[in-house]
Order: C-alpha cells, then sequence, then structure tokens
C-alpha cells in the first residue's frame, strides 16, 4: 500500500507549522539592554516582562482570528485546486508556444517524445533553434539507448532469476546427483542390497535343483507365484 502522502495533507502539514511558529512566544535576548535606546526613565525587568505578556497575548488572539482551523483547510483546498488546474493545464499543452518551460521532465520517456520537432519560440533565433535541435535530436538518441539498456537489463534480470536455484546447489541441485549421502544414492544402494538377495535366492534355487533336492511342488506354482516366493524377504 502507498505510504506517500497526498498534496493536501503535505499543505495543510506546512501552513500549520508555519503558523505554530508565528503564535511562539516572543522573548528578548539577554543582552537586549547593551543595545536598547537609552532613556530618561530605566525600564525595570517587571515593566518589560508584563509588555511581552500583553503583546503576546494580543499574537494568540490574532493567530486564533486570522488563522482558524476552517480558514487553514479552505486555504489548503484552494491550494489543490489551483496545482491540479495547472497540471491538467500543463498535460494539455505542456509547451503554449513558448519553447521548453523549465518544469518539463527531460529524463522521462513520455515528456522527451512530446518535444516539439522545432522551437516554436518566435523570439528565438536561428542558431538558438538549430542548437535546440542538435539537442533534441540528441536527446532522444540518448532515450532510445536508455530503452535498449533497460530492455536487456529485464531480460538479464529474468535469466537471474531463473538461476535462483543454482545459487544454493546443495540443497536444490545436489540431491537428484549421484554423490555421497544423496537421494539417488540411497535408492541405489537399496536397489543393490535388492539385486545381491534376489541373485543369493536364485543361487540357492538352483543348487537345490541340481542337487536333486528342490521340491517338484515348486514346478507346478504359477509363474507370479513363483516370482512373490522368489522376492519373499521375509
Amino acid at each position: 500500500m502507498d505510504s506517500t502522502p497526498a498534496i493536501s495533507e503535505l499543505k495543510l502539514s506546512f501552513i500549520r507549522a508555519q503558523v505554530r511558529i508565528l503564535s511562539e512566544s516572543l522573548e528578548p535576548p539577554e543582552n537586549w539592554r547593551s543595545y536598547a535606546v537609552q532613556s530618561e526613565e530605566d525600564l525595570s525587568d517587571k515593566v518589560v516582562e508584563d509588555a511581552l505578556h500583553k503583546l503576546n497575548d494580543a499574537i494568540k488572539k490574532h493567530i486564533r482570528i486570522a488563522y482558524p482551523s476552517q480558514a487553514i483547510h479552505q486555504t489548503v483546498q484552494q491550494i489543490v485546486i489551483l496545482y491540479w488546474d495547472a497540471v491538467k493545464q500543463e498535460i494539455q499543452n505542456p509547451y503554449h508556444g513558448k519553447g521548453i518551460k523549465k518544469s518539463i521532465d527531460l529524463s522521462n520517456h513520455e515528456d522527451i517524445a512530446k518535444l516539439p520537432l522545432s522551437l516554436e519560440d518566435q523570439s528565438a533565433s536561428e542558431e538558438d533553434k538549430r542548437r535546440y535541435q542538435r539537442l533534441r535530436e540528441r536527446l532522444s538518441d540518448l532515450d532510445r539507448r536508455r530503452t535498449q539498456r533497460q530492455q536487456r537489463l529485464n531480460q538479464l534480470r529474468q535469466l537471474e532469476h531463473l538461476l535462483q536455484p543454482f545459487k544454493q546447489p546443495q540443497k536444490n541441485i545436489q540431491p537428484n546427483l549421484i554423490v555421497r549421502d544423496g537421494e539417488l544414492t540411497q535408492e541405489l544402494e537399496k536397489m543393490r542390497m535388492l539385486v545381491a538377495r534376489v541373485g543369493g535366492r536364485i543361487g540357492q534355487k538352483k543348487r537345490k535343483r541340481d542337487d536333486g533336492k528342490e521340491s517338484n511342488t515348486a514346478y507346478s506354482l504359477g509363474s507370479e507365484q513363483r516370482l512373490e516366493a522368489l522376492l519373499d524377504m521375509t
């Protein structure tokens, strides 16, 4: 969620800060007597404090009358309306027939694309117009090259994203490879043990058959039953 404050909030905060500054109590500097105007009657500290107290009260009353909360909000609303009116006018006609305004963002692709082909300021000299064309062409070329590099950067970032699993090969890749303690190695070890046990059973059956000790009932079993008996590991 975007936490950027709105224009009205910024203006309201600024105006309130300025009102607080204006409403702060006035205090004379410590060495004010050294540069005060000489008079026949010496001012006592009590007289000065009373005068400042009355002055600060008058300032606070003026602030409450001149800058009430409602007036501040109305001022902010007027500022916001004027701001957006200026923005709309700038969007509709950013150049106003007077060349390039200082508010134009020359680093923005859309603003660069909107630049007029020639300088429209009637008071500009021929040299200024030629210089504008050269600078505009140069700016357009730089913007085109920046766009190409941005596209290349996006491609590289996509490749980087695809290569993310290779940054942790021990976790993401090696479990599928033939390495010590890998998953594939463990499965191959199980298969080797199974093959050895099956081979032992086959050899045992062959020896019984050669010695004539194998029961004839074994040959009467079906192929599936004999296979189950051969692979019986219990």
